[in-house]
């Protein structure tokens, strides 16, 4: 037997060799069909395996393996046995199939930059697979390129008209896709093809309201919800739009439908159209589709049972959640307080405590008011003032008729004292709230034993006394304004303002001074009434005593209302006596300052009191309103947001701008590049002398000219990414965006386009040497015509990612001012409802007030 006999009879025992191992290799592929069939993936990836094993080139094999793997979610086998399948022999329609399904394994695990070069691969081949058209598409918009809208429409249109897929794949297009007019006339195709589909239809509904046609969405809307009542889709759409379109009692109505199909909305849509019907009714239904816990559920829950304060953080949340102005208003003026009771002056007083007690701006204001409130139903409150020394507290007890104000104290252990109708004994009121309780006996020994420090701590005394004359009048006896220490003096101002009249005591010999003017210009700025006593007059002759009379009024004029002579001491020892008519109590002036003081003061005391009221509103408005932010506080605060925008539409300006200029700029460099490579080609092949006149290179050349493009490319973009970062906005934040994020997002977007122009390159320089450069002439322009058909195009691997990147960037921007300007209106809108027109309501009411008085003054 010759040599090729036995070649050929081994190659026989060969073949029939492997035709065993194919038959149990398709054997088991069969096998494996089944289980997958039956759903034991398993089973089947085992099987799939064995017929492998068995037959190495086996494409059904290895293809169900792969596919099986994939199932099972065991990405990288999968990707080796679809990629093993690949390296086999196969029909062009059975490669594209196995690349598509490679293509969508890659998708499956978000490698999407390899999905899409198989699935391009496969559809190369097989460009009206629907499938893969579709897949490809999702994959682009996965990486953000806009193409993707394209290949899902080509995906759509492939499918027959009455096809509901189809009409799927073009709604996706449509919401991929950045031309308007090709969405809406996407859309309307959809609905053509499947006009049952109540999907495709509120789909259409919701992008008129982007739109803003509104109309022609609620017309849509509406069209789906009675072709398709029993879905939830059209009711969800219809609540959206009725919504969009300010009408959120319909939205609710839509609600309730969706409630009702067992897919209710959230809590936070809920209370967002019930804020907009200002309905309460309506909230607290939105309150039983909510939990403890969620946003702004225990502060609606608060404010439905009036426990919401202005000072809580939730009045501006629940604002926030209001979808309109009015709705904003609304949710503000539940806090406010009921109108102002006109008419009543107890109950304008307490309004205004009440208002002054729920705004923490006000509260330190709430403390005079609560006093004023308590005075008026007190008898009349007279202030003794003077300076030290003048005989307040003689005069004080020649008024009551009994010495119960204590006498002697030196200045610097003096207190404020305030003398009462009681039983007798008194107490010690601190500045720091607390109080000592004095019995009967203790009053005059704790005063005359009081040190500086222990007379520094107290605000006032309290002393009362059974005496008659206290029923009628409640005596301030205050230290001297000359002598009054730090602590002291504030409170006795208070005095000068609260009390309903001011008995003022001048020394005979040293009356009308001008440290007294001066405190009684405060009186008199605050309204008092008040009586001057010129005490000590039995010292002073009786002209002596008409010259200071005269003197004080020439000195003070309208500052003091009647000026009466007085001896106190004369006066108390008198009526100590019982000496009431006798000529002891004439002579030391007694009668007189009695009759000025029951037709001045007692005789008075209802509108003294009223008055004194009525000065506490007066001043309570005054100072809230000085409290509040001055209107050119607000016009700053709306020039900052005019000027903010104002650099937002600037910043764009400037990176739109330069991006549109570096869309060609950067061509242009590319295409410098690329000429300049063509010189540098030329210059590197023309020396050399080859064999019959080709153009031929080494390995080396193809190194050499990627590396001359790469450079070039890579300092053409450098360019581009300077050019961008030049306008991009200084610093670190601007307008609550971080800056660095836009830069590194742009330094992004640059590196990948160097990644990909890289790969151009290296597959220009291969095929220019292999290819192209045998069959042209040597000569730079047909060189640079040869290698420019590779210049890499930068708009989809860089300028689109930049401009959605910098769209992001200004949107956020914008977003930010809208938040900053609704919370600079809820702020706004609280410190209107709930301080400047209760403010002015109660202005309003005491200027009411006022003119009753004087009405009630003049007729009697």
């Amino acid at each position: 037997m010759g040599i090729l006999d036995r070649i050929a009879g081994r190659v026989d025992q060969l073949v029939a060799g492997d035709g065993d191992s194919q038959a149990r290799a398709r054997h088991e592929v069969e096998s494996a069909r089944g289980l997958v069939e039956r759903g034991d993936l398993e089973s089947a990836a085992l099987a799939f395996g064995r017929a492998v094993d068995g037959d190495a080139f086996n494409p059904d094999g290895w293809i169900g393996l792969a596919e099986t793997l994939g199932s099972l979610g065991r990405f990288e086998p999968a990707r080796d046995a679809f990629r093993r399948a690949l390296t086999l022999p196969l029909s062009p329609e059975r490669r594209a199939s196995t690349q598509a399904a490679l293509g969508r394994l890659y998708a499956k695990a978000g490698q999407l930059q390899k999905a899409i070069r198989e699935l391009r691969k496969a559809i190369a081949a097989r460009p009206d697979d629907a499938d893969s058209l579709a897949t490809l598409g999702r994959a682009l918009i996965g990486a953000g390129e806009q193409e993707g809208a394209t290949f899902l429409e080509r995906a759509g249109r492939i499918w027959p008209d009455d096809s509901t897929t189809g009409a799927g794949l073009l709604v996706e297009a449509a919401d991929a896709t950045e031309d308007h007019g090709a969405a809406e006339r996407l859309l309307r195709e959809a609905i053509r093809r499947a006009p049952g589909d109540a999907m495709i239809r509120t789909g259409l509904a919701r992008y008129l309201v982007t739109r803003g046609r509104i109309a022609e969405a609620l017309a849509e809307a509406r069209a789906a919800a009675e072709a398709c009542p029993d879905q939830i889709a059209p009711w969800m759409a219809l609540r959206q739009v009725n919504a969009s379109a300010g009408d959120y009692r319909a939205a609710l109505e839509a609600a309730r439908r969706e409630r009702a199909m067992g897919a209710p909305p959230p809590f936070a849509v809920w209370l967002t159209l019930a804020l907009g019907t200002q309905d309460r009714g309506a909230i607290e239904e939105a309150m039983q589709h909510g939990v403890a816990g969620e946003a702004n559920f225990s502060e609606t829950r608060a404010m439905l049972d009036g426990r919401l304060r202005p000072q809580d953080g939730g009045v501006a949340s629940l604002a926030r959640a209001a979808p309109t102005p009015s709705a904003r208003r609304f949710v503000v003026r539940t806090l406010a307080l009921p109108p102002v009771p006109v008419g009543n002056l107890y109950a304008v007083l307490a309004w205004a405590e009440a208002l002054a007690a729920g705004q923490p701006a006000l509260l330190p204001l709430a403390v005079p008011l609560a006093r004023a409130v308590e005075a008026l139903d007190r008898p009349l409150l007279v202030a003794v003032m003077g300076e030290f020394n003048v005989g307040k507290s003689s005069f004080v007890n020649a008024l009551a008729g009994d010495e119960i104000a204590p006498v002697g104290i030196t200045p610097t252990t003096a207190t404020i004292n305030v003398l009462r109708y009681g039983a007798g004994g008194g107490r010690a009121i601190y500045h720091d709230g607390t109080a000592r309780e004095l019995g009967p006996r203790a009053i005059g020994p704790f005063l005359k034993t009081l040190t500086d420090a222990d007379a520094h701590a107290i605000r006032q005394v309290e002393i009362f006394a059974p005496v008659e004359a206290l029923r009628r009048v409640e005596i301030v006896d205050t230290p001297g304004l000359n002598s009054l220490r730090p602590a002291h003096e504030r409170v006795a101002r208070d005095f000068l303002i609260e009390a309903d009249a001011i008995v003022w005591v001048f020394a005979a010999g040293q009356a009308a001074k001008a440290t007294e003017r001066e405190a009684l210009v405060l009186a008199h700025a605050a309204g008092k009434h008040v009586l001057g006593v010129i005490n000590k007059v039995d010292r002073a002759s009786v002209t002596e005593i008409d010259e200071v009379v005269r003197h004080v009024q020439l000195e003070l004029g309208e500052l003091v209302q009647g000026l009466v002579p007085l001896s106190a001491r004369a006066a108390l020892a008198a009526r100590a006596r019982g000496d009431v008519e006798g000529e002891a109590l004439r002579s030391s002036g007694w009668p007189a300052l009695e009759a000025a003081l029951e037709s001045g003061f007692f005789g008075r005391a209802r509108e003294l009191k009223r008055g004194t009221a009525l000065a506490a509103l007066a001043r309570f408005v005054d100072e809230a309103r000085a409290i509040l932010p001055a209107s050119s506080v607000l016009i700053e605060d709306a020039g900052l947001m005019t000027a903010a925008r104002a650099a937002v539409d600037m910043a764009e300006q400037g990176l739109r701008s330069a991006l549109a200029a570096e869309r060609i700029d950067l061509r242009s460099r590319l295409d410098g590049a690329f000429r300049a490579a063509a010189f540098e080609v030329r210059e590197l092949v023309r020396p050399r002398a080859w064999l019959f006149g080709e153009h031929r290179a080494d390995p080396e050349d193809e190194t050499f000219l990627r590396d001359v493009l790469d450079d070039l490319a890579g300092a053409a973009t450098d360019k581009t990414r300077l050019a961008l970062l030049a306008v991009v906005p200084a610093g670190d934040t601007f307008l609550g965006q971080e800056v660095p994020d836009l830069v590194s997002e742009i330094a992004v977007a640059v590196e990948r386009f160097r990644a990909y122009a890289r790969g151009i390159i290296e597959g220009a320089a291969a095929v220019f040497f292999r290819v192209d450069l045998p069959r042209i002439r040597l000569d730079a322009v047909d060189i640079h015509h040869a290698l420019g058909r590779w210049s890499p195009d930068p708009e989809e691997a860089l300028f689109r990612p930049v401009e959605r990147a910098i769209e992001a960037f200004l949107s956020r921007a914008r977003a930010n001012l809208d938040e900053r300007e609704r919370d600079s209106e809820i702020t706004t809108l609280m410190r209107r409802e709930l301080l400047v027109t209760p403010l002015d309501a109660l202005a309003d009411a005491i200027s009411s007030l006022e003119r009753k008085a004087g009405t009630v003054e003049l007729s009697s």
